[in-house]
């Protein structure tokens, strides 16, 4: 069995957690398991979100959920390419979520 935790973050930590990971040996992950060297933004939510797989193989994720407007339209991208749409966290303010499957 394979589950999936996801943990709360700053954005900052989220948007930092690729090169962290790295230092640290482990792979960042993409949505789908892909090998991703910046988090995505699930443009519905809109949260960004760093994924990595425990030594166990389960799914983990770091989560940060814009105070922005949701873009059903956007899917799952990359959060560089959120930016290049006009869309930015504004500063100061944050709206986090927890989940666990």
């Amino acid at each position: 069995m394979r589950l999936h935790t996801a943990f709360r973050m700053s954005l900052a930590g989220v948007l930092q957690a690729a090169e962290v990971l790295k230092a640290h040996g482990v792979e960042p992950l993409g949505f789908n398991g892909e090998l991703a060297s910046e988090p995505v933004v699930i443009g519905w939510m809109p949260a960004v979100a760093q994924y990595f797989a425990d030594p166990d193989g389960h799914s983990i994720e770091l989560i940060h959920v814009l105070d922005e407007p949701a873009d059903a339209t956007f899917g799952m991208q990359p959060y560089s390419a959120w930016l290049k749409r006009g869309h930015s966290q504004r500063a100061g303010q944050s709206s986090s979520v927890g989940r666990r499957r």
